[in-house]
């Protein structure tokens, strides 16, 4: 009975095998692994994909930058999904494409996913965006400027199970994101800041597909490997170059007064031109050069 059962086995398998179909079934069991392989990546992207389209409603009154690489010092470059600067504030927006119940606190370095019994541990996007908010504000010469936000949009698909409110940063779902931007109505920033922001950020923009890929592999790459590295590789050290060659502060954010170079007792770096009615000085470029 044994060798009957396990012969029909066999018999059934070989007609697999010798059968038209054998092909489609065998590339249909492939695709459906690279899929479930990829499916993280698949629905981040889509996540971002989402909340760009929602983005590109807010108006003229507003500019978006997605996708950018932010030099952040000896660690390289940090990757932000979503910049979008105006008059009324900066606000820098992570996306997290998740579903099932988020547990979380403001001050915990973990947050918990939980899909049915299946719990899965994340990192807290609060404190990862808020590296973003600072290395934004080191690289834009604005690590005085208050009017920035921090935003964490999850997908609609998750359920929100915090025991508290937070203060550091917005948490809501990708449908909120538009109405949370534009609580903010009030003129916080001046239109000559907002026109340097806009420019220094607009130096890390890569066009170019394949550099692009390259400087997001190596990035992937720098970020597996062990926290607090400081190797920098040559596509992240081209990106930095630029933006040091291209980018120099020339308007003051307090005043609008010119910003001009200067020798200092520790090196060189930017004055306001009103001094010392203002005492603005920006020595970001002097701490690039040790990068």
């Amino acid at each position: 009975m044994i060798s009957g059962f396990f012969g029909g086995i066999l018999s059934v398998f070989l007609m697999l095998i010798t059968s038209s179909v054998f092909p489609l079934l065998v590339l249909f069991i492939v695709l459906s692994l690279v899929v479930q392989w990829k499916m993280p990546i698949i629905k981040g992207k889509y996540g971002e994909w989402v909340v760009k389209t929602k983005l590109q409603k807010l108006g003229d009154a507003y500019t978006v930058f997605h996708d950018v690489y932010i030099p952040n010092g000896e660690r390289g470059l940090t990757q932000v999904d979503h910049i979008v600067t105006s008059v009324h504030g900066v606000f820098v927006i992570e996306t997290k494409h998740y579903s099932g119940w988020i547990f979380g606190d403001e001050y915990k370095p973990y947050w918990t996913q939980v899909i049915y019994k299946k719990k899965t541990k994340m990192h807290n996007p609060i404190r990862q965006n808020y590296g973003h908010v600072q290395a934004l504000l080191t690289y834009t010469g604005q690590a005085e400027m208050k009017d920035v936000h921090s935003i964490i949009a999850f997908s609609p698909s998750s359920t929100f199970k915090f025991n508290k409110d937070f203060t550091s940063a917005h948490v809501i779902q990708f449908p909120e994101l538009l109405a949370t931007i534009k609580r903010y109505k009030e003129q916080r920033i001046s239109l000559a800041a907002v026109k340097r922001i806009n420019e220094k950020l607009k130096v890390l923009l890569v066009e170019d597909k394949s550099e692009r890929k390259h400087l997001k592999a190596e990035h992937m790459q720098s970020v597996r490997k062990a926290k607090g590295s400081k190797q920098t590789t040559h596509v992240q050290a081209d990106l930095i170059s630029k933006v040091t060659k291209e980018v120099a502060p020339t308007i003051c954010p307090r005043c609008e007064g010119q910003l001009t170079m200067k020798a200092g007792r520790y090196g060189k770096f930017y004055g306001c031109s009103n001094y010392p009615d203002c005492r603005y000085t920006d020595n970001l470029n002097a701490k690039r050069q040790n990068v």
